[in-house]
C-alpha cells in the first residue's frame, strides 16, 4: 500500500514515530518524502529518456564502470 500524506509537523513526527515502532517490531515500512520522490522520478524520467533515444548502457559496461 502506498500512502501519500499532508500533515502538520507534529502529527507527522507522531507518525513516523509509530512507523518507526512497527520496524523494531519486524514490520517492513519504507519511507520516501516529497524531495526523495522527487529525485527518483527524476531519474527514472532521465531514464527513460535515453532508452527512447538510443542512448543505454549494456550490464558488461555498467559493471566495468562501477569496478574502477
Amino acid at each position: 500500500m502506498t500512502i501519500h500524506l499532508n500533515a502538520s509537523e507534529s502529527v507527522s513526527q507522531k507518525i513516523l514515530s509509530f512507523l518507526e515502532s512497527l520496524t523494531k517490531q519486524g514490520e517492513s515500512v519504507e519511507i520516501i518524502d516529497d524531495s526523495l520522490y522527487k529525485y527518483e522520478k527524476a531519474g527514472i524520467l532521465k531514464g527513460l529518456q535515453q532508452i527512447d533515444n538510443g542512448e543505454f548502457t549494456s550490464s558488461d559496461e555498467l559493471v566495468e564502470e562501477l569496478n574502477r
